[in-house]
């Protein structure tokens, strides 16, 4: 299966693969998007009249967003520092370099819209408190700073009114519910979706008549549609499909909807008609994940941008009434032939099948059968998805096979399916891994003595929980920025996330007792496995503390443990060289313990 040395190389060229993300439409025809070919994501342009993509940022920190105006040629985008997430505005005029908007580094500003008009933004920021983010307009000329209402915990603001009379603020309390309320700019409120219960209701787009909005809700129902509602009204459906809805952008004409289903994790483009729900076209797409839909300003065309296991994200062009999709834009050619995924379900403790992606090194298996690596996804309420994994794909070029599972408390099979891990059921979802390491270990083609498993957040604290709790299945256990104990992540983490991370995994108060039994820290004495730990020191959620103190629970029972630490880096490794560093990590660690052969 070849060297080390060897899996350097191979990790150079995987990483060597820019991606090109989040496309947007300004009002003259270019295309801005993010493109990662620099090292980390920055803000890109595709001329209107054709011609070479060209770069039109330039930092270390990677760019979150941009945005194109409504108005004119211009973009406004936006970049934390070292991935603390605290998020400053630039505006980037169609010729020249950016001017800050915001210049407030203890605030994150989190981007909405642009005004009708796109003289000004919509944002919602934490200045005031930073457990709250409040609804606020900037002036795009002059900077200008208002605060139109002031509210109680996160908020998102996802659109304006037509005319730019008032901006659509959608607030969070917990996972499955999101409501949405009418502040005009003089702080005065509506409830735009009065109901009962826990319900969501996103990605409002007005009509611009006034009389009522698009939007993605789940009134009644297990999955997220597509609705109309005239305004004081109920959701009207018109498109409700047996999985969720997770993308909508209205055409400028408003005759047609664009929207992305997804379909066990595969994104499916379709475009209906606007009145009615009609679908009038399904385009042929390769199979992936799509994140970002945009409408060229004249309707003709739609952009977006897809990610799949064997190529990172590249950007798509599509123009109604076409049968296929074409590939407008890509950062460098495919890499080499990679392996892909492939849908499977295992069965679990209470007779379900749980979904899940496998994929396995190339050739046979040798005698014995491959080891195997789990990886777990964030969340919980998350869904890992087919896209583009060079850390993955890295390791099945070390003979390791790859199972990514969606256990109970995945969203996108529905809201009974993300309920089965609330609270008290929460180590249900650990009991699942477990399932996974018995239906792997029932193959031949599989190892069950060299069986690992890795994930990032709260899937690093899947990983300290499936070693604490199922100590004797694990070979080897790799941990990124995992929550060890519940007490101190709360004590820690951003004030912004701790009422919204409370709903999800009990009040630190009046939930502390079984936030104790739930916390790894506890349980060290049983981990068996040697561990991989690492973490970013500027993480804002999962705060470098939880880290530390697992490492140290482990050193002091002398268990193989290693620690690797970013001092630029947040939540997550998105600078090319602490990817290169933290992947060879993982691969020479799990060479070591998974092929013995390889250490």
């Amino acid at each position: 299966m070849g060297t080390m040395t060897d899996t350097e190389t191979r990790l150079d060229t995987l990483l060597a693969a820019p991606a090109a993300s989040g496309p947007s439409y300004a009002a003259d025809g270019r295309l801005y998007f993010l493109c990662d070919a620099g090292g980390s994501a920055q803000v890109w342009e595709l001329p209107a009249g054709g011609g070479a993509a060209r770069p039109r940022s330039e930092h270390r920190d990677a760019v979150s967003f941009v945005a194109g105006s409504p108005a004119d040629g211009s973009a406004v985008f936006g970049r934390d520092q070292a991935g603390d997430e605290r998020i400053q505005f630039y505006h980037l005029p169609e010729r020249g370099a950016p001017r800050a908007l915001t210049a407030d580094p203890k605030t994150i500003h989190a981007w909405g819209a642009f005004s009708p008009d796109g003289t000004r933004l919509a944002c919602t920021a934490n200045d005031r408190n930073p457990a709250h983010a409040d609804p606020c307009v900037i002036d795009i000329a002059t900077g200008a700073f208002t605060r139109l209402l002031e509210v109680e915990g996160p908020h998102e603001l996802p659109g304006w009114y037509p005319g730019g009379s008032a901006v659509i603020l959608s607030t969070a309390p917990r996972t499955f519910e999101s409501n949405l309320i009418g502040v005009d700019l003089t702080g005065r409120s509506t409830d735009l979706t009065p109901h009962e219960g826990d319900r969501r209701h996103m990605n409002p787009r007005w009509r611009r008549d006034g009389q009522g909005f698009w939007l993605l809700c789940d009134q009644g129902s297990e999955f997220l549609g597509v609705a109309f509602q005239h305004s004081g009204g109920a959701p009207r459906f018109l498109f409700a499909p047996e999985a969720d809805v997770e993308k909508l952008e209205v055409s400028p004409d408003q005759t047609r909807l664009a929207v992305v289903v997804n379909q066990d994790g595969y994104s499916r483009l379709h475009v209906l008609e606007a009145e009615t729900g009609a679908v009038l076209d399904t385009p042929q797409h390769p199979a992936g994940v799509i994140t970002k839909l945009t409408w060229h300003p004249d309707g003709t065309a739609l952009a977006f941008d897809l990610a799949c296991p064997t190529r990172p994200s590249t950007l798509w062009h599509y123009r109604p009434g076409e049968a296929a999709a074409e590939l407008l834009f890509a950062a460098s050619e495919p890499p080499a032939v990679l392996r892909d995924w492939q849908l499977i379900s295992f069965p679990t403790f209470d007779g379900r099948n749980l979904p899940g992606f496998l994929a396995l090194p190339e050739g046979t298996a040798p005698a014995g059968g491959w080891p195997v690596l789990v990886w777990v996804h964030g969340g919980p309420a998350m869904q890992a998805l087919p896209n583009w994994r060079p850390d993955l794909q890295m390791v099945l070029s070390l003979g390791i096979a790859v199972l990514v599972p969606n256990v109970r408390g995945s969203t996108g099979y529905g809201r009974a399916y993300a309920a089965l891990d609330d609270r008290e059921l929460r180590l249900d979802s650990v009991r699942d891994l477990a399932a996974a390491h018995a239906w792997l270990s029932g193959q031949q083609q599989f190892d069950g003595q060299r069986i690992g498993i890795m994930g990032q957040s709260y899937g690093g604290w899947m990983v300290l929980a499936a070693v604490t709790e199922y100590p004797e299945l694990w070979a080897a256990g790799v941990d990124y920025y995992g929550i060890a104990r519940w007490k101190t992540f709360f004590e820690r983490t951003g004030p912004w996330r701790v009422g919204h991370r409370a709903a999800e995994y009990g009040d630190p108060v009046r939930d502390m007792e079984l936030l104790e039994r739930l916390s790894p820290l506890h349980k060290t004495e049983e981990i068996r496995c040697p561990m991989l730990v690492a973490q970013g020191m500027t993480d804002p959620r999962v705060p470098p503390h939880e880290s530390e103190q697992i490492v140290q629970a482990l050193k002091r029972r002398n268990v193989p443990v290693e620690y690797l630490t970013f001092p630029d880096e947040g939540h997550g490794f998105l600078k090319r060289d602490n990817r290169r560093r933290v992947y060879l990590g993982v691969a020479s660690f799990l060479a070591q313990h998974l092929r013995p052969d390889r250490g």
